[in-house]
């Protein structure tokens, strides 16, 4: 698994859709869904890419371990 985290003007850390979705595991198209239910479009573009809080891939860590501990 590669995981590659940005640091642009001093912010605390900013990652890709392609390291958020190798980290959560899960499919792309509710990855996706979930994205923009919980960052409300807030993210940089850097270099043609998306990228995300370090806060919104721990919300999205958070909802989806819940979702498979409730599946057990």
């Amino acid at each position: 698994m590669k995981i590659v985290e940005y640091r642009i003007n001093g912010s605390d850390g900013l990652y890709d859709f392609n390291t958020i979705q190798s980290i959560v595991k899960t499919h792309r198209s509710k990855l996706k869904r979930d994205i923009k239910r919980v960052s409300n479009n807030d993210y940089v573009i850097y270099k043609n890419q998306h990228l995300y809080k370090k806060e919104i891939l721990f919300q999205l860590m958070e909802e989806t371990l819940i979702e498979r501990l409730d599946k057990i």
